[in-house]
């Protein structure tokens, strides 16, 4: 079969849900069953497969639900499909889950398998983190955070009288014309200041039941709820502070000098906000930005051809990604305009979505995305039961930044040598430029969840936000703005929808330059052992992972200060 794009035909296809799917009595009698069965420590492992299977069963529903709202934020008879999914079946499928964990905890002489090691101390951990009031109320945590995924899916830009996505309005800041990226930022500045009203109420909202999310399970405050919650056994608050530390001592200023030397090629006395993207750093030769491609499916074809260098089986991966309806790449109104990988497990299918408009930036992101698709098919292949699949969050952004690395051998038919040395050269300084905005995310977070006073108000917010700003990145002048533009940065996918879920994006990004670095030596092994490690899941604990990938988890100082000194010799030494 040769190769094609998914058709949006297909992806609808792909994600269509049998009516009987959202109802909680196709599941309900098959986990009563399990719960009834008697069970002894030899018949464990079977018990656990039959779990697995129908655990999986309900996750690709709701998975496939999800998503399919996050395609059509404009249809209410989909978003109301999803959301009574959520208000009537993973409530009692969470409850369900803790009765089964505790049967399973309560097995006389059974130990686990050194596969299921992890995963049993997870569930023991997680059961005793559980409370009933935390079933309902987790329902509406869902429906606040659908709240933002509405609001902004179906957010419009007006600039010079045409209506534009998200994504459309932020490709003119990639503009060589100044006055064209000082438009396009304006006109984003205010459609995002109409809606920010709106999306301020959602996060009070959330405050308010993170909160009392913590507060049932008897935690001091939701930080400490969401550690538990997100596993992190492996490093403390402390060490997040500490490299929030260390990347304004190390990278702000070489994240400063990259921007004061791209402004001073271009002739700029100063860096305004609309000078400034940190996904997609201005020439400094005041050149178009690169283009590669114009529709989603020259995109699928000319990252085709970049997998088919680097690795058959990572192209047979994404080839079958192409003709089963698992990509949809192209920006439409009413769609979700964040891009992520999804992930199918019954039939161990992930699936990418994407807002493409053509520019070389969309080339790395998709190669980011579909490297999340590859950690899902080696991770799924390599472990049965659907728990010990992907991996800890710590290790699951290095599959997917790695790949935005591994690949730039491989971009020979995209770009022709000048544009690829400016492809590299931008992805090198993009680790550097990310960092700070990493560390002022995660940094936002632990004052919000941990210090903020009990009667937070959105002014405090922004006034924290600005604080963070203004540390992390110096380098942008906002004189004579509006600085209640600056103020609601935080406004952003990841404070609503995944709380703590950032500095994982540091860490891994710092893992992949040094998986780079190992692969400038031998590419072969480097390869080998990336897909060696997504093959362990989530089976094997944080550190083991890193080191079976061929780097060190570390995030601290000594070790971000060497990773910078890499870049630099990588950059030609002129930072």
């Amino acid at each position: 079969m040769t190769a094609k794009t998914s058709s949006l035909e297909a992806v609808e296809k792909q994600l269509h849900v049998p009516a009987a799917a959202s109802d909680w009595q196709t599941y309900a009698p098959r986990y009563q069953a399990l719960l009834d069965e008697e069970l002894t420590a030899a018949g464990v492992p079977a018990w656990l497969a039959r779990w697995s299977a129908l655990d999986a069963e309900l996750s690709e529903a709701a998975s496939k639900l999800s998503t399919h709202a996050d395609l059509h934020t404009d249809d209410d008879a989909i978003q109301q499909r999803f959301q009574t999914f959520v208000a009537e079946v993973i409530p009692p499928s969470q409850r369900m889950g803790q009765q089964l964990t505790e049967k399973l905890l309560a097995v006389p002489g059974y130990t686990p398998a050194p596969d299921f090691t992890l995963t049993y101390r997870r569930f023991r951990d997680a059961a005793a983190l559980f409370r009933e009031a935390n079933v309902e109320l987790g329902v509406t945590h869902e429906q606040q955070k659908n709240r933002h995924s509405v609001l902004t899916g179906n957010q419009k830009v007006t600039l010079n009288g045409e209506e534009l996505t998200i994504p459309q309005a932020r490709q003119r800041l990639d503009n060589p014309d100044r006055a064209v990226r000082e438009a396009a930022w304006k006109a984003l500045a205010a459609s995002n200041m109409a809606v920010a009203p709106e999306l301020d109420a959602v996060m009070l909202d959330l405050i308010k039941t993170r909160r009392q999310l913590a507060g049932n399970a008897d935690e001091a405050n939701y930080r400490d709820f969401r550690w538990k919650e997100l596993d992190r056994v492996d490093y403390t608050p402390a060490d997040c502070a500490a490299f929030h530390e260390a990347v304004r001592d190390e990278v702000v200023p070489l994240a400063s000098r990259i921007v004061k030397d791209i402004a001073a090629g271009l002739g700029l006395d100063s860096v305004r906000p609309w000078d400034y993207n940190r996904n997609n750093l201005l020439d400094p030769q005041g050149r178009e930005s690169l283009k590669p491609f114009k529709t989603g499916q020259e995109l699928e074809e000319l990252a085709l051809k970049a997998y088919q260098g680097l690795d058959a089986d990572l192209a047979a991966r994404f080839t079958h990604m192409r003709e089963n309806g698992l990509l949809d790449l192209e920006s439409r109104p009413g769609k979700m305009t964040h891009a992520y990988c999804q992930y199918f497990p019954t039939q161990n299918e992930p699936f990418v979505l994407m807002n493409v408009v053509g520019t070389a930036e969309d080339v790395r992101v998709l190669f980011h995305e579909v490297g999340h698709a590859f950690h899902g098919f080696y991770s799924g292949d390599a472990q049965p039961l659907v728990w010990n699949r992907w991996s800890p969050i710590e290790f699951v952004e290095i599959p997917s930044m790695a790949m935005e690395f591994l690949t730039l051998d491989h971009l020979g038919h995209v770009f022709n040598a000048e544009e690829l040395a400016r492809y590299r050269r931008k992805q090198l300084e993009g680790v550097i430029v990310f960092l700070p905005w990493a560390a002022q995310m995660d940094a936002f977070q632990h004052w919000l969840y941990a210090q903020a006073p009990e009667n937070v108000t959105i002014a405090d917010l922004d006034a924290k936000w600005l604080e963070l700003d203004r540390t992390f990145h110096p380098f942008v002048n906002w004189d004579g703005l509006d600085e209640k533009i600056r103020a609601k940065g935080w406004q952003y996918y990841h404070i609503f929808q995944a709380p703590f879920y950032y500095i994982e994006y540091a860490m891994c990004y710092l893992a992949a330059v040094g998986l780079w670095q190992a692969s400038r030596e031998n590419p072969a092994q480097a390869l080998t052992r990336y897909k060696d490690a997504l093959r362990l899941g989530n089976a094997t604990p944080v550190p083991e992972l890193y080191r079976a990938a061929g780097v060190d988890f570390r995030f601290d100082r000594e070790h971000i200060r060497g990773l910078m000194a890499f870049l630099k010799g990588e950059l030609g030494g002129t930072l």
